[in-house]
């Protein structure tokens, strides 16, 4: 299952070593924004026969104050092939690769350091609200991800996967 993600900055720079990068920006910011902490995220869409990930590293600038002050963001694309014939159908597959996917890319950013895993918070689109039909995959994805030891979150405090990843998988 593993994919090579291929992330780079917004403006195209691309990142040799996502965990070295994560890293090297909090011990660069530290001093200034002792308090930073990683978000990651991700999201689908249906583009014709394929399925497009985006999935999306945060870097958060916090000071002292824990006062927030935007944050540095990355990223990685991955594109796989629709299985189903429809959307309805396709949802809980992708669903699920989502939260794969967020896992994955937390085990690159925290290069299996548990100390580091607890600065990372993982961002899932999914929905807390019953109506809604990513709510069918609610508590197995973030079952899934905290049984992988981060801190995981759902709509609507998933932010980074709902906006940030959201608008680059677009």
């Amino acid at each position: 299952m593993e994919k090579e993600f291929k992330f780079k900055k917004l403006d195209g720079t691309l990142i040799e070593n996502v965990e070295t990068y994560v890293k090297n920006w909090l011990k660069d910011n530290s001093e200034k924004y002792p308090y930073s902490t990683i978000t990651i995220g991700c999201d689908s869409q249906c583009h014709g026969r394929r399925i497009k990930y985006s999935i999306v590293v945060c870097m958060h600038f916090v000071d002292q104050m824990r006062v927030g002050h935007g944050a540095h963001v990355i990223s990685a694309d991955i594109w796989e092939k629709r299985v189903a014939r429809s959307q309805v159908e396709e949802m809980p597959t992708k669903l699920w690769r989502e939260a794969e996917f967020v896992v994955e890319v937390a085990q690159l950013v925290d290069g299996h350091d548990e100390a580091f895993k607890k600065r990372i918070t993982a961002h899932l689109d999914l929905n807390v609200e019953e109506n809604r039909g990513s709510h069918m995959m609610y508590a197995a994805g973030l079952g899934y991800v905290t049984g992988m030891g981060y801190r995981a979150l759902g709509k609507p405090d998933a932010w980074s996967a709902t906006h940030t990843a959201d608008a680059l998988c677009r």
